[in-house]
């Protein structure tokens, strides 16, 4: 068994069996790693408010294939993301670009701050997105920060940024719609 004490962005949770969880969570130290946490949907369960989507906690996990969480500590909540829709939506459109643009288990320190950024940005009470200014650059860095070149144009759109995006990773990204 190897143990492993991380510091991560819960980006996704997919519901496993009756009362667990897989995690997706991009990490410090990892980068993108999937963690088995059990029994996290029952009531008596204290690891859910410490493993909340696009928070960043402190996780130990053990195990190879599936990790399994053993511990959890939350770090950082964003509040105003979960009381307003629009700043919601912008952040999972990050966490979605995060999920399908890397793989597993490189970790990229840079990724990791400029996500972490971007949040607490994001988070900040007097931040309203009136367009995607904020996300457009994110989404710039993020392509740069990963090794790929955006084209030369004088003032690229949402829409321009998302088709490229989405060409690189040869299907939708589904937080668009929303």
């Amino acid at each position: 068994m190897q143990y492993k004490k991380l510091t991560g962005i819960v980006l996704k949770k997919q519901n496993y069996r009756e009362a667990d969880q897989i995690l997706t969570v991009w990490t410090k130290e990892a980068g993108k790693v999937r963690v088995l946490a059990k029994s996290i949907r029952l009531p008596k369960s204290k690891l859910v408010y410490a493993v909340t989507d696009l928070g960043v906690s402190e996780i130990e996990i053990t195990g190879k294939h599936l990790p399994v969480l053993i511990n959890a500590k939350s770090i950082r909540q964003f509040m105003s993301l979960r009381e307003e829709l629009q700043k919601t939506a912008i952040g999972l459109y990050a966490a979605e670009l995060m999920l399908k643009m890397t793989a597993d288990e490189h970790p990229n320190q840079t990724a990791f701050n400029l996500l972490s950024d971007f949040l607490i940005y994001l988070d900040q009470p007097e931040y309203f997105p009136t367009d995607y200014e904020l996300l457009d650059k994110f989404s710039l860095n993020l392509l740069a920060c990963l090794g790929f070149k955006f084209p030369e144009v004088s003032n690229p759109t949402h829409t321009t940024i998302n088709k490229f995006i989405e060409y690189i990773i040869e299907r939708p990204v589904w937080m668009t719609k929303f």
